[in-house]
């Protein structure tokens, strides 16, 4: 490292341009575009990465750049020439621990900056991508095992167990409508099967759902399944709404409040939930 920073300290200054040291994410795609490094002719730019790198692997145009250094996971070039923004120069190097295989950037012109210390940083996924990727997955394997499950196969009647059942109902924005629809209660969760109308002339897409007594005591909602991922215009389809139990002293009346990914949504706020099971027949 010392080696690259004397050497880029020895390089000629180019005047009116401002030397820079930057961070630059690869990706490892061969879809995204190249990240560009901004250069001059005789000025050296040396790349910090941040694996271990292959020095039979670096590839550049030799009529146009020159490599002055490689080391274990270092390495600093030299433009002989200035870069054309019409025909960028490229350099690409290969990782030697599996991670991400390469890493390539172009070397461009800029008017009045040029890049001399580049700390590279390997992104292999997209941001959040593995987090979504848990969360779908946990929310995959508590919706086979949960009440909503069991509604949707039909092993969940709306009669022999705790239920009540719900009137039409409208209130929000959008004109959507709720038909009525029945509840159910178990030892540790609830579960609200509603049939929402759309009767206007867009889809509607329900997405989150809130979940509230009369008095304002939030409930969590666990899930919210639509019987289809969107609702067409004139027609309507169940969306079934997962919760924990409600705390005690909460009641049996409560407001459900659907939300779209349009902004609009449908407050239905005549939801009675059936009295526990060790409150109520079995």
């Amino acid at each position: 490292m010392l080696l690259l920073l004397g050497a880029v300290a020895r390089a000629q200054p180019t005047p009116n341009r401002t030397h820079r040291q930057r961070s630059i994410s690869v990706s490892g795609n061969p879809a995204d575009p190249l990240p560009e490094v901004r250069g001059a002719k005789g000025i050296g730019i040396a790349f910090h990465f941040d694996g271990l790198i292959r020095e039979e692997s670096i590839k550049v145009d030799e009529s146009r750049i020159r490599v002055v250094d490689v080391g274990k996971k270092s390495l600093l070039i030299e433009p002989v020439t200035e870069p054309q923004a019409d025909q960028p120069s490229e350099v690409s190097v290969t990782f030697a621990d599996g991670e991400q295989e390469r890493a390539a950037f172009r070397i461009v012109p800029h008017p009045s900056e040029v890049d001399t210390w580049i700390e590279v940083t390997r992104q292999t996924e997209q941001p959040g991508a593995a987090c979504q990727a848990r969360i779908d997955e946990l929310r995959a394997r508590c919706g086979a095992q949960s009440p909503t499950a069991f509604r949707r196969s039909g092993l969940l009647p709306d009669r022999g167990i705790l239920a009540r059942t719900f009137e039409r109902y409208a209130d929000g924005s959008g004109g959507l409508v709720s038909k009525g629809g029945v509840s159910f209660r178990g030892s540790d969760w609830a579960l609200v099967d509603v049939e929402i109308m759309n009767p206007t002339r867009q889809p509607w897409a329900p997405r989150v759902a809130t979940f509230k007594s009369k008095d304002g005591t939030p409930v969590t909602v666990r899930l919210v399944t639509p019987a289809m991922e969107e609702i067409p215009p004139g027609t309507s389809r169940h969306v079934l709404v997962e919760t924990d139990d409600p705390p005690a002293g909460a009641g049996v009346f409560f407001t459900l409040e659907v939300s779209g990914a349009d902004g609009r949504f449908l407050r239905v706020g005549n939801v009675e939930l059936a009295p526990r099971p060790q409150e109520g027949k079995r």
